[in-house]
């Protein structure tokens, strides 16, 4: 074979190779381009437990919210005083109270339940949660409708140590000095106090006396006791001096103003004479909110006072 011969067929295997190898790179990267699967995204790695956790939802603050006003309410916060307005929203800690004739009424978050606060009464807000509200009376009386739900309580406590505590109830609960009581129209509420803690059923009333244990429940009485005499005052600038009796666990109120009953349920008052006073109101309200009242005459004066003859001799040393 001619030397001209060997270099055409080097030349020819030379050719073939390169266009093999352009061959085999052109299906590479057409393979690459068009015919793989594309590559997926890294995922980054999640725990099982993270992934089967649920993202907790966004749950907006429960406040008590004023729905009605009747009269002179005031509300505090950070220990200042002011009126109380429809719609306002109370915070823990916001006192609210009422004075003579007043009354305002609350609800809690969106929810249908009513907490009542009648004339000279002051409560103080307490935690107030999806699972729990708290209420502290602090003086007079609280009347609660709350509707019934599986997942939440409602706690009204005082200060001594007493807590009435129900899911689903309608009731009144009473502090006056020393002395709480309950009284159920429907369902029913726990009275705690000293360790003890009495079922107080729709229809039954428990009292509490200075943070002991709670009286065992009874039956509602159809109607008040009120029992009172008056008699005349050797002080002729009192109209009415009273004694009375009332059963255990009754408001007495004398012209308005609060009497004080004994645990036995006896109380005294004694009503100075004024300009047009001719009669004096005596009211009982019991726990369950029942109230008798009744009108006591003011005592005649005793008259103008007689003169006495007195003599001097200015010629005595006194």
């Amino acid at each position: 074979m001619s030397t001209r011969s060997k270099d055409s067929l080097g030349r020819a295997l030379a050719l073939g190779l390169c266009l093999v190898f352009l061959l085999a790179m052109g299906g590479w990267f057409f393979f690459e381009r068009f015919g793989a699967i594309p590559p997926q995204r890294a995922r980054p790695v999640v725990p099982a437990s993270a992934e089967s956790r649920p993202v907790p939802a966004v749950v907006p603050d429960v406040r008590a919210t004023v729905v009605e006003v009747v009269g002179s309410v005031e509300w505090a916060h950070d220990g200042k005083w002011a009126a109380l307005q429809v719609g306002h929203q109370l915070a823990p800690d916001d006192s609210v109270r009422t004075g003579p004739g007043a009354r305002v009424d609350l609800k809690v978050g969106d929810e249908a339940s009513r907490l009542s606060i009648p004339e000279r009464s002051e409560v103080r807000v307490g935690e107030v949660t999806r699972a729990e509200h708290t209420i502290q009376l602090q003086r007079g009386r609280i009347d609660v409708d709350y509707l019934g739900r599986e997942d939440r309580v409602l706690r009204v406590w005082s200060e001594n140590g007493t807590v009435a505590e129900t899911r689903a109830a309608r009731f009144t609960m009473l502090r006056s000095g020393a002395k709480v009581a309950v009284a159920t129209r429907v369902g029913s509420v726990n009275l705690s106090s000293a360790g003890v803690t009495v079922q107080v059923s729709a229809g039954q009333q428990s009292v509490v006396f200075d943070g002991a244990k709670p009286l065992a429940a009874e039956p509602i009485p159809l109607e008040v006791l009120l029992k009172v005499a008056s008699k005349a005052s050797v002080a002729d600038s009192l109209c009415v001096s009273l004694s009375g009796k009332v059963r255990v666990g009754t408001e007495v109120f004398v012209e308005g103003e609060p009497a004080e009953v004994s645990s036995d349920g006896s109380f005294r008052a004694e009503v100075p004479r004024r300009e047009g006073l001719g009669q004096v109101k005596v009211v009982a309200r019991e726990p369950s909110g029942e109230i008798r009242e009744r009108m006591m005459a003011c005592r005649p004066r005793a008259g103008p006072p007689q003169a006495e003859s007195v003599k001097f001799r200015w010629d005595e040393a006194p």
